[in-house]
């Protein structure tokens, strides 16, 4: 289906992907593309893969409000964005849980992403909508469980040429408590015990997953719906997360994908997040060779809903740029040097 807004086309579309043996029928992974309007997209554009977290669903990059729209914000910005639903989420197919593993997922959304820039490439995503499109490099920027998916896919099938993490720990996912309202200096921290993290009735949340000093209508929506499972239905959010955001809990659980990606990397958290210390966090990527970190103030886990949601997505434009300029030197330096 076929919407204009602003000049930005957006397509939904649902891509054929191999099913695993174990469950012989035919899956889909369900995706909008936006493009940017203009003649910019047929000469070249980079692409950005958006990858939600669990519980949630493509449209967290599109949420309903002005305002509130991070692919709208990079497609005016002429890149073509590619939002997609995990395998066992959202709109896509929803296999036995048992089948939604964490190979089983990035070797769907692999072959999913890998469709569409062969589709968009040829002019073929919606034939006379617009011609082929010249890409220029392809980003991908994973939002707590989309991060980890990210960096399996990277690590496993190469798809992107650089990988953003938004709010996704490397190390071990650490949920938030709330602390003295005293200023804690950086050295002062030091991870949750075995004990707090097993016990888990003591969370608050909403204050984990938003910033609630400044909670706008959506948030607020998305609190009602409840955290972290969703008890009603929201355009934003899955009622189905793939099994393998149980075993991503377990400390190291992408330990050895983390430490085979090459490509440039960007780290980004909310002020208030799941992840250890950023800078901690950065020692995992032992071989990346262009590595940075972004924390993003004013906000909590789910940064799409927050006040200073706009400054993450600048930074995530910055770097955007910074990864379609190193491939394009990449081509012109000698694999010597």
């Amino acid at each position: 289906m076929l919407e204009v807004a602003g000049g930005i086309k957006a397509f939904d579309v649902r891509v054929e992907v191999p099913a695993s043996p174990v469950d012989e029928s035919a899956w889909e992974i369900a995706a909008t593309v936006y493009v940017p309007a203009g003649e910019q997209s047929i000469a070249g554009a980079p692409v950005l893969v958006l990858l939600p977290g669990g519980g949630y669903g493509r449209r967290y990059f599109d949420l309903p409000d002005s305002g509130y729209s991070q692919a709208d914000h990079h497609a005016r910005r002429g890149t073509v964005v590619v939002a997609l639903d995990h395998l066992g989420s959202g709109d896509s197919t929803i296999p036995a849980a048992e089948v939604t593993t964490l190979p089983v997922v990035a070797a769907a959304d692999h072959a999913a992403v890998t469709t569409v820039l062969d589709r968009l490439r040829k002019g073929t995503l919606a034939p006379g909508e617009f011609p082929s499109i010249k890409i220029k490099g392809v980003v991908a920027a994973g939002q707590s469980m989309g991060g980890h998916i990210a960096v399996a896919m990277q690590a496993r099938y190469r798809t992107f040429d650089a990988v953003a993490l938004m709010g996704s720990s490397v190390i071990n996912t650490t949920i938030p408590r709330k602390q003295s309202t005293a200023p804690r200096l950086a050295s002062e921290w030091t991870p949750q015990n075995t004990q707090e993290v097993d016990g888990l009735g003591d969370i608050d949340w909403p204050w984990a997953f938003h910033w609630v000093e400044e909670l706008s209508p959506l948030a607020a929506d998305d609190i009602k719906a409840g955290i972290p499972v969703k008890t009603e239905t929201l355009p934003w959010s899955s009622a189905a997360v793939p099994s393998l955001a149980v075993a991503l809990l377990e400390p190291g659980a992408v330990a050895a994908e983390v430490a085979s990606i090459d490509v440039p990397v960007l780290l980004a958290a909310g002020e208030r997040d799941v992840i250890y210390p950023l800078l901690t966090e950065a020692a995992a990527f032992t071989a990346a060779r262009d590595l940075a970190v972004f924390r993003l103030r004013r906000a909590a886990h789910m940064h799409n809903f927050a006040p200073t949601r706009h400054l993450l997505w600048e930074r995530l434009d910055a770097f955007i740029v910074h990864a379609v300029g190193l491939r394009e030197m990449a081509k012109t330096v000698p694999a010597s040097l």
